[in-house]
């Protein structure tokens, strides 16, 4: 059965491969490397993985979790014990069933949940067993689930997957990938196929969208191209912020603090960059409501004598024009002494951010979509690996953050969460700037690209079924 399921694979998918139907190509810089959900690393691969791959959840278009190829579940009492079932006749791209030893298989494979037992309690339910109560346990759930044996039997550029497109074809010269195709019955009524070309710069990208090889394309710089539009859009699982090291002298008065956040005119700092943050837990239904985000008091000037303050960054363009930008303000509103300190991008992690080694740190970082930031605020996580950047120590904060991760009632982690944003508001661990743009250059004969909640690089396809071309 399982040779034959193969076969069967192979046939269609060469059907669907030279199929003559609409379709939508998007050019890449880079080589592709897996599409398995355990293993997609790159923001191109991600994108794939998610369009081939269903989870047992997923986030719907306004960022609200919902089932996807789970049908029912339950919580024990204690908060330990998650059990899930499988909706039925839900099947893999080579026609078998999606059964209880994949998710046991993807749970073995999956990096977040190692700690995770699994016991199979018949061949649609999966009993997970947790090590230590964790509400967020559900949204680890939206990664793909993987056919029992993927990694092993399959090439991870042409897996057999489960989401509304399949991997058709591969083209490859020689060990490089040019092309992936993927094809979809249902995804869209008119554009079945989206093929990702993949190119070995920006230059050659750009010349192939002005050559009309591509339909669209993303891309970290500007272009100025006659026949696409720039269809950006904010990457909100990403924020922008002055991380301030609170281990630091320099920093260690709040009244300070809070003059260097009240002197900067949010928006108008960040107009071509993104969309303002609402502090650490960002435009979500767990944002503070009664926190006002906008501190900027055009009034305020103060003469502190020359005092001295170093920023350090990323040697990159866009980091260099925001400190830039920064340090021209805070030098003529409180007559401070700024110095930028660039150093270099790839090692900046390990030299600078795993070892604390800043004043004030511009950076940007990622956050997933449930609340939870206990790597990023509590004060177990000021050294690596941990993300508290600010090397914020609160006990209320801590608290906050501990109780959060143990509510499961989404009323009281409001509470929890509420108090957290609270001390971040009040002691100013970081002033928050921007969620970055994404640049989506889209063809003029591609129409229905709309405005979506986008989290994530792949979110640009939330509206796919409405695209025409």
């Amino acid at each position: 059965m399982h040779l034959l399921h193969k076969t069967v694979y192979l046939l269609v998918s060469f059907i669907f491969a030279i199929a003559p139907v609409k379709s939508y190509t998007e050019g890449i810089v880079g080589q592709p490397e897996s599409f398995f959900p355990s293993q997609a690393v790159s923001q191109n691969d991600t994108t794939i993985s998610q369009l081939i791959y269903r989870g047992l959840f997923k986030y719907d278009i306004y960022g609200t979790l919902v089932p996807d190829l789970a049908d029912s579940w339950s919580i024990s009492s204690d908060g330990l014990v998650y059990t899930i079932t499988l909706k039925e006749n839900q099947r893999w791209s080579d026609g078998s069933p999606i059964v209880a030893d994949d998710l046991i298989y993807t749970a073995f494979k999956s990096r977040y949940l190692q700690d995770v037992g699994t016991d199979k309690v018949d061949d649609l339910t999966v009993r997970y067993i947790l090590p230590n109560k964790f509400s967020p346990f559900i949204s680890l759930l939206t990664k793909g689930v993987m056919k029992d044996g993927s990694e092993e039997e399959y090439n991870p550029l042409s897996p057999v997957s489960s989401g509304p497109f399949r991997v058709v074809r591969v083209s490859k010269s020689g060990k490089v990938v040019k092309e992936v195709m993927l094809y979809s019955e249902t995804a869209n009524p008119e554009i079945k196929k989206i093929s990702f070309r993949y190119y070995s710069s920006e230059d050659e990208l750009e010349l192939s969208a002005r050559l009309g090889e591509i339909d669209a394309f993303m891309s970290s710089q500007e272009h100025q191209l006659e026949n696409f539009d720039n269809k950006k859009f904010p990457l909100q699982g990403i924020y922008f912020a002055l991380f301030l090291n609170l281990d630091n002298e320099g920093l260690s008065e709040l009244e300070f603090r809070e003059d260097l956040r009240a002197t900067l005119n949010i928006n108008e700092l960040i107009y071509d960059r993104g969309i303002n943050v609402e502090g650490p837990i960002s435009r979500s239904i767990y944002t503070d409501p009664d926190i006002d985000y906008d501190k900027y008091n055009k009034g305020l000037r103060d003469d502190l004598d020359g005092k001295e303050l170093v920023i350090t960054i990323p040697d990159l363009k866009n980091h260099k024009q925001m400190a830039e930008r920064i340090k021209g303000i805070w030098e003529d509103k409180l007559k401070v002494n700024v110095k930028i300190q660039k150093r270099d991008p790839t090692t900046f992690i390990e030299d600078v951010i795993n070892k604390r080694d800043y004043q004030i740190l511009l950076y940007g970082q990622a956050v997933g979509r449930d609340p939870d930031r206990y790597i990023n605020w509590h004060s177990t996580q000021k050294e690596f690996p941990g993300l508290n950047l600010s090397n914020f120590d609160q006990v209320r904060a801590d608290r906050a953050l501990e109780e959060g991760r143990n509510a499961i009632d989404t009323d009281q982690r409001l509470i929890h969460y509420n108090e957290f944003q609270k001390v971040i508001d009040e002691y100013v661990p970081a002033i928050f700037l921007y969620h970055p743009y994404a640049n989506f250059y889209v063809s003029k004969h591609i129409t229905g690209v709309g405005e979506k909640y986008t989290f994530t690089a792949a979110d640009r396809f939330l509206d796919f079924m409405g695209w025409k071309k």
